[in-house]
């Protein structure tokens, strides 16, 4: 399957989770032989666990990628774009989410605090999933144009701003509102923290390593997992997800010298190609397309998938067009690339699940508006933009015509392009 929608540039998420819907409920869990001894409900928890493990090791990967020196550089045209297609998404998902919240807590399911449903729900809607779009610009071979540096620029600033929002809806789901205010001034105080006298440590540790010529000392190494694991740990029990504090110490790493260069493949292999499938199969599996048994449920998903998709493609393209003073293909190509939702829009819901804040049929509307906005990405972008124009073309910064693509510069925003997205 994977093999077949890598045919037309598709993300192995996107197959992965497809599988996981197969040996769901929606499928196979019908047949009672299946549910009873090959996936009974019980296996489902393993499934989880090892998921998870890969989502902190994979979330601590991508902290260890992000550039900050280079969302610097970015600033002052990724900031407007990145306002805009944070902004209007998140106000609209807050705005829907008022007339979901009645939806998801049909059928007996126990309602969440109100605050923290608006709040996910906001968040939910205005993610793009950095490391599946950083894997498509690959495999385009835009991500070194400037198409592909301002986009993943403000697709790292949505992530961070998301999120931060999704973490504070968390602390509201986990306890009263006082107590969720407590939990975000402490999160707020931790972060600081980290990246503050935490970092300072690391770094001088590393810089101390580095001129004894001893850059991957085991030892060195040791405590970097065992702050993975503290900081991770602090993080759940506060009410946050852990992937939060695994991404806090990825950020706050090395990232010069062998540290990114040696120890990112390393993780990578283990996380990407065995324990994080896991996570989207899990994903899949909860997956009931069962629960929209009706055309009002199918309507509304439909519904929630266009509101998400254009919500992130109208300010986008004309943002984009205001401030850089584009041909509209290049605007237009930024928007379709900033609604890729894929790996972390699955994070945010399964978060969502685990908080017992979203529903089985609203996560599985969900799901749907994932899978199928991240679907149209490499379709809508061939047609608006690539077709013209070959790869190869825009990969040497040349072009054909006086219409289009200029690259300034080639600064990579990651180190490295992880494989998660796209398999070719």
């Amino acid at each position: 399957m994977g093999w077949l929608l890598a045919l037309i540039k598709q993300p192995s998420v996107i197959s992965e989770i497809i599988a996981g819907v197969i040996v769901g409920p929606s499928v196979l869990g019908n047949i009672e032989f299946w549910s009873t001894h090959i996936f009974p409900l019980s296996s489902w928890n393993y499934f989880t666990l090892v998921g998870n493990i890969g989502l902190i090791l994979f979330m601590f990967n991508m902290g260890l990628q992000l550039e900050r020196k280079e969302l610097q550089n970015q600033w002052k045209s990724s900031l407007p774009i990145s306002i805009s297609t944070i902004v209007i998404p998140y106000a609209t998902g807050a705005a829907f989410g008022f007339y979901l919240y009645d939806i998801n807590n049909q059928n007996g399911f126990t309602p969440p605090d109100r605050v923290s449903f608006i709040l996910f729900t906001a968040s939910s809607m205005s993610f793009t999933a950095f490391p599946v779009l950083a894997s498509i610009l690959s495999s385009t071979k835009l991500i070194s144009t400037q198409v592909g540096t301002l986009t993943l620029s403000c697709a790292a600033m949505n992530d961070i701003m998301g999120w931060c929002s999704l973490a504070i809806a968390g602390a509201f789901a986990t306890g009263s509102e006082i107590v969720g205010l407590w939990k975000i001034l402490i999160a707020i105080g931790y972060v600081i923290f980290m990246f503050t006298i935490v970092r300072w440590l690391v770094l001088h540790a590393y810089s101390f390593l580095v001129k004894r010529d001893d850059a991957m000392n085991h030892t060195f190494l040791v405590g970097i997992f065992l702050l993975l694991l503290g900081s991770s740990f602090f993080c759940d029990i506060l009410g946050i997800h852990s992937f939060f504090g695994a991404f806090i110490v990825g950020v706050l790493c090395p990232k010069s010298g062998q540290f990114n260069t040696t120890l990112y493949p390393k993780l990578e292999l283990v996380t990407v190609e065995l324990l994080l499938p896991l996570f989207f199969a899990a994903n899949g599996m909860r997956t009931n397309l069962g629960s929209l048994n009706d055309k009002f449920h199918v309507a509304i998903t439909a519904l929630i998938s266009v509101i998400a998709a254009l919500t992130k493609f109208l300010p986008g393209c004309f943002v984009t067009k205001i401030v850089t003073r584009r041909p509209w293909k290049f605007s237009a190509s930024i928007g379709i690339l900033m609604n890729t939702r894929g790996l972390v829009e699955l994070i945010a819901l399964n978060i969502g699940v685990q908080l017992k804040i979203l529903s089985p049929r609203l996560f599985t509307m969900f799901i749907i508006m994932a899978l199928v906005n991240t679907f149209m990405t490499c379709p809508l972008l061939w047609l608006v933009y690539l077709r013209k124009y070959k790869s190869t073309t825009l990969y040497n910064n040349e072009t054909n015509n006086n219409e289009e693509i200029v690259t300034d510069e080639r600064v990579p925003l990651i180190t490295s392009v992880p494989s998660i997205g796209m398999q070719s």
